[in-house]
């Protein structure tokens, strides 16, 4: 018996109320399962579960994301969400992707490691979770990214190395990145001989923003198994994993293989510092404030740009505006 899953992705517009995107989910997945082609993990967005309000995880929020996923069965990544964390300062937040298996355990809580800098509030992991989630009833592995994090691929390669056969990125990029879905997912897919499926939602001024959708799924010989437009729509495919072992074992180039038979070095992999790119590069811009100065050293963004200063925090985390409108619709569930 092959080594099938269908994987259903749902490119979603994401709203400032996580109210609103929990409900989504719902009735998406709800209408997915209608379906004679019944997936079995469906794949959301980056910040597709909240984007406004940060709970805890485990919380509730993953308490209502597991009844979805134990009402049907199913593995779900249903993006990613902020989270409160005790090891962090007041204010400050990961971007936090959760998993659940088909009994609704939450089994993975994945935390982005490198956020998107400057446009980005969330706090990077600074842990070695290498995040693989397992399904046993069809001996596959999948590893995880977020977004920016598919910009090192450094990641993406440990994950193979881990035994991913499939790697999921849930993503959220402007317009101004559409390339991207063109470019990263079939490298990554190429180069590791893996599934690579890149989701990103369809918003429309979400800070500032229009997001560019265009989800792809990319097959292990770096070929575009699907890419989707620029409106919310669900995609159902049924994934066969022995081509991934086939690709690896007999495909005309054999990557993976290649990369033990070399023993390439890694001569900065743990002392990034005393690379000599970085002798002649400036300083990293990590916040809006220090890029706006930077880039006006050379001639950029000199005109007008006169707005108020909002504490970036406090404008992701309005938690009064949300947290009692969270509360009661979770209660009627």
């Amino acid at each position: 018996m092959g080594r099938y899953l269908n994987v259903s992705i749902i490119q979603m517009p994401i709203s400032s109320d996580t109210v609103t995107n929990l409900k989504y989910l719902k009735e998406t997945v709800d209408k997915l399962m209608t379906g004679y082609v019944k997936p079995e993990l469906i794949i959301g967005v980056e910040y597709g579960i909240s984007k406004s309000y940060a709970d805890t995880v485990p919380g509730k929020i993953t308490d209502f994301l597991s009844s979805i996923a134990k009402e049907y069965g199913i593995y779900f990544i249903p993006g990613t969400m902020y989270e409160r964390n005790d090891a962090l300062k007041e204010g400050e937040f990961y971007n936090t992707c959760p998993v659940f298996a088909p009994t609704g355990e939450m089994i993975a809580a994945y935390r982005k490691k490198a956020p998107f800098r400057p446009g980005e509030p969330s706090m990077p992991s600074f842990d070695d979770d290498y995040c693989i989630i397992e399904i046993p009833e069809k001996n596959i592995k999948i590893g995880l990214l977020i977004c920016y994090d598919q910009f090192f691929p450094e990641i993406a390669r440990t994950l193979a190395l881990k035994g991913a056969e499939m790697i999921v990125c849930p993503a959220s990029d402007p317009m101004e990145f559409d390339y991207i879905s063109e470019v990263i997912p079939r490298a990554r897919a190429l180069e590791n001989e893996l599934y690579y499926i890149w989701t990103s939602d369809t918003s429309n001024n979400i800070n500032g923003a229009t997001t560019c959708g265009t989800s792809t799924i990319v097959g292990p010989e770096g070929e575009v198994i699907y890419r989707a437009g620029n409106i919310p729509i669900t995609f159902t495919k049924t994934l066969d994993f022995d081509l991934v072992t086939f690709k690896r074992e007999y495909g005309r180039d054999q990557h993976l293989n290649a990369l033990k038979h070399f023993n390439v070095k890694y001569p900065y992999a743990n002392n990034l510092e005393s690379a000599p790119v970085y002798k002649t590069l400036g300083k990293f811009t990590t916040s809006p404030d220090e890029y706006a100065n930077k880039v006006k050293n050379v001639g950029v963004g000199t005109i007008g740009n006169k707005v108020d200063k909002l504490n970036i925090r406090n404008k992701y985390l309005d938690i009064r505006k949300t947290e009692e409108n969270l509360i009661n619709f979770l209660k009627t569930k």
